[in-house]
């Protein structure tokens, strides 16, 4: 009797949500559309989206998300949309575009929009309203106590077998015969070789700075990095360690022309630029959490093609170890002469009494075209006071 009483009141209590679902006036695009999951469904966790992203001249495709009221209209801007992945270069039918990390976001209902851009024409939108995110069970969800029932023995199964669970890529450089392995996590860093498209290489770990850049050994022991965007991962990537990348590189000084041909004609992009950076408090202590407070400029003469990601990294002056788990946060789009400030929660708990030193990266999957990356990077340092660490 309790049982079914709790049954009926986890129905009524759903009865709101499943009023104000909406059904799409024009039908999906199936060259561009989410299938799973669909209207007035509950996500949690890491949650795989499916669907399609495969138009002619695609260049990027990217999934967002945004809060909603109960009228299922928008918490903020109608514009403001946040990152649910990173954007991708790669053509997907019917298949997984990515995972949704739901665990970094409060429970309640959203949208979620997919975008695909294409050359020389206006994207495509997909939007799934609403959906709901709960992380954290409802106090009358009743777990039903299973009831013993005679099963029967199944007849022995035909041994399968075990796959090389090994973590590896295999490189497939879209439009290109051959991939770049490079002494770091971005572009900016030299190339160390060039490999034949469907290399495939071990995985040694995975950038801890948010690129997602892998860190690979080629068969002949070379060691180098490789973007996400010509990288298939295959195996289990669950237990990589997360790596220290060197160093950016200077940025190369690039020569003011004399005179500028008539012909030419100006770049026109966006241009984000990491200016302020604070601690709050000023004095970070040890094991309480504080925040660094980011002012992220556009320079550019553009908005910034969609919203972005800045990453937090704090390693140890002493041998450049990397201290507790990267922050992160997304930050909307910006328009030209825009300033926003974006906050990241950090919390250290080891080497008190020592130099720490942070590295701010705006973009750091250099995703955001820009006319320069060489200002998305800044660090400094601090000494982290022990406060009441043992």
């Amino acid at each position: 009797m309790k049982r079914s009483f709790a049954l009926l009141l986890i129905l009524v209590l759903a009865l709101p949500f499943v009023v104000h679902a909406q059904t799409p006036t024009t039908p999906p695009n199936p060259n561009a559309n989410v299938s799973w999951p669909p209207p007035v469904y509950v996500v949690r966790g890491q949650f795989p989206i499916r669907g399609t992203a495969n138009l002619p001249n695609m260049t990027t495709y990217f999934l967002e998300f945004r809060p909603i009221n109960d009228d299922l209209s928008p918490q903020v801007g109608a514009d403001v949309w946040f990152p649910a992945i990173l954007p991708s270069q790669a053509a997907v039918q019917d298949g997984v575009l990515g995972t949704w990390d739901t665990t970094l976001i409060a429970d309640g209902l959203y949208q979620l929009r997919l975008t695909v851009n294409v050359s020389q024409g206006n994207p495509v939108f997909a939007i799934v309203s609403p959906l709901r995110i709960q992380n954290t069970p409802s106090p009358f969800e009743v777990t039903p106590t299973p009831i013993a029932t005679f099963t029967p023995i199944p007849p022995p199964a035909t041994a399968v077998p075990t796959q090389d669970a090994t973590p590896r890529v295999t490189i497939n450089p879209p439009g290109s015969p051959t991939g770049n392995v490079r002494q770091g996590d971005s572009t900016f860093y030299g190339i160390i070789t060039s490999v034949p498209a469907g290399t495939i290489a071990r995985v040694l770990g995975i950038s801890n700075r948010g690129t997602g850049w892998y860190q690979i050994q080629l068969d002949n022991g070379q060691i180098g990095w490789v973007a996400p965007s010509i990288a298939t991962p295959s195996g289990d990537l669950s237990g990589l360690p997360r790596i220290q990348p060197p160093p950016p590189p200077p940025p190369t000084a690039t020569p003011i022309p004399t005179a500028i041909p008539a012909t030419a004609v100006p770049v026109s992009q966006a241009n984000l630029f990491v200016g302020n950076v604070n601690f709050d408090p000023g004095s970070p202590q040890c094991n309480q959490p504080f925040q660094v407070k980011i002012d992220i400029a556009n320079l550019g003469s553009q908005p910034t093609a969609f919203s972005g990601t800045v990453t937090v990294t704090d390693t140890r002056a002493a041998d450049g170890t990397q201290q507790g788990p990267a922050g992160s946060n997304s930050f909307p789009i910006i328009q030209p002469g825009q300033t926003i400030n974006v906050s990241v929660v950090m919390t250290i708990g080891t080497y008190y009494n020592e130099q720490h030193n942070v590295t701010v990266n705006v973009d750091p999957s250099n995703q955001i075209p820009e006319t320069t990356k060489g200002d998305n990077v800044k660090s400094l340092s601090y000494t982290l006071n022990r406060a009441s660490c043992p």
